[in-house]
């Protein structure tokens, strides 16, 4: 169990790091320049840096291996951190060098995540057991992040001050570092390997391509990319616009707003936990399907019609009870599809084109709002969210997400499930780009 204790507890430290950032630096920023033009020129710094080294970090993964890549950009992060209050307290630290820091963090935060997401599989090898196993625990640790690691954060900089904080997070992240080389071996990623790289020697844009061809080339996962790319349009827009207004224009407080959030994220946290134990059991396509419908569309559509807070808060935590389901489900069907020395481009470019249209997207939702009121667009988005879950359930790559028959720890070079002819195309010739026609 010391793999998956090295990565729960990283992933425990930086998760929880990346919260305590998300309020402590804007609330730095307010309180020394006092301008939200300042404030947001720093998110778009660190959030537009995070999301282009998630973007293209992916082939450094596979080449340098995820617990290297993890240790280094972990305590480069640090550094980074730990560099503002002591700058500032110097009196060092003109805005400008303050953008170039918070670009640092970004650019660390993003392989950082990325690259202990893509260790689960080879965790899962080395620890012999199955990857809903780490998954399931993995997700647990990241919906516990999303619901107490804002309140821990904001009590942290509320009583301690945002300087502190800042030093608070730098240590997380060493302390990430530490655990991670200390208890993940070196040879963690080789562990279920079969032979070398054959893309090895390869040059960097070359593997870059190769893992957007792994994801695009690939027609289950370009089918649940493109699924998680709308629902994740609308659950952003739900709860960073959406939410807050509903609560507003139903005259309750900002407290609504996290009594909401922390139904949702508390009901998660169990259901991540029923998926580390027992999600190897369940059938796979029913349940994640059951429970994309389940998580999504109701809790947005809920928003729509005029019921009381309770009901609300009914509604969010039977969707995140079903909702903290759906992650490990679906980090086991990725890392099947994908060959193992395209787990880390595959993860990485996954993730970075699941995100990429809510924040293109959320000026155009929150017009709408204004134009059109908070009601129809949240019924809109709940068709949009129910479409988007249903219109796969029927294609044929649905077929594609039924579990595997490998068994854990197998040492074999072909992903569970996986076709070994498929697997010998996707690592050496992708092929030809499939047709648009062939998303379902």
């Amino acid at each position: 169990m010391r793999p998956m204790t090295g990565l729960i507890l990283a992933q425990a430290c930086a998760y929880l790091g990346t919260r305590l950032a998300m309020i402590a630096i804007p609330w730095f920023v307010l309180e020394t320049t006092g301008s939200p033009t300042h404030m947001g020129l720093v998110t778009l710094c660190e959030l537009g840096a995070y999301t282009l080294a998630r973007l293209f970090v992916g082939p450094v993964l596979d080449r340098i291996g995820q617990r290297a890549v993890s240790i280094r950009v972990d305590l480069l992060a640090a550094a980074a951190l730990a560099a503002v209050p002591l700058l500032f307290a110097a009196d060092l630290l003109p805005f400008p060098l303050l953008l170039a820091l918070v670009t640092v963090i970004g650019l660390a935060t993003g392989p950082s995540e990325a690259a202990k997401v893509s260790l689960a599989p080879f965790v899962a090898r080395a620890a012999g057991v199955r990857v809903e196993r780490v998954t399931g625990l993995t997700g647990t640790v990241d919906r516990l992040s999303m619901t107490v690691g804002p309140i821990a954060a904001g009590a942290v900089v509320a009583l301690l001050g945002a300087l502190t904080a800042l030093h608070l997070n730098a240590a997380l992240m060493i302390v990430s570092a530490l655990v991670t080389a200390v208890l993940l071996r070196r040879d963690t990623e080789t562990v279920g390997r079969a032979g070398p790289d054959p893309e090895e020697g390869h040059g960097y844009l070359t593997r870059l391509h190769a893992g957007w061809r792994a994801i695009w080339g690939d027609i289950p996962l370009r089918t649940l990319t493109v699924m998680i790319m709308v629902t994740n349009i609308v659950d952003i827009a739900v709860m960073s616009l959406a939410l807050p207004i509903w609560a507003h224009q139903g005259g309750m407080g900002p407290e609504a707003v996290g009594f909401v959030a922390g139904a949702l994220g508390g009901a998660s946290i169990l259901g991540s936990l029923i998926a580390a134990w027992a999600g190897h059991r369940l059938p796979r396509k029913a349940t994640f399907f059951l429970c994309m419908v389940i998580g999504g569309p109701p809790r947005v559509l809920v928003l729509a019609l005029d019921v009381p807070l309770w009901v609300a808060l009914t509604v969010w935590a039977a969707s995140g009870l079903f909702g903290g389901l759906i992650n490990p489900l679906l980090s086991a069907i990725i890392f099947e599809r994908l060959p193992l020395t395209m787990v880390g481009r595959g993860m990485s470019m996954l993730g970075a084109l699941t995100r990429v249209g809510a924040p293109l997207a959320a000026p155009g939702i929150g017009a709408a709002i204004g134009l059109l009121g908070v009601a129809p667009v949240l019924a809109a988005g709940a068709f949009v969210h129910l479409a988007a879950v249903l219109l796969p359930m029927f294609g044929a790559a649905a077929r594609a997400f039924d579990r595997s028959t490998e068994e854990p720890g197998a040492d074999t070079g072909t992903p569970a499930g996986e076709n070994p002819d498929r697997r010998t195309r996707s690592r050496s010739d992708p092929g030809p780009d499939p047709e648009p026609d062939q998303l379902l």
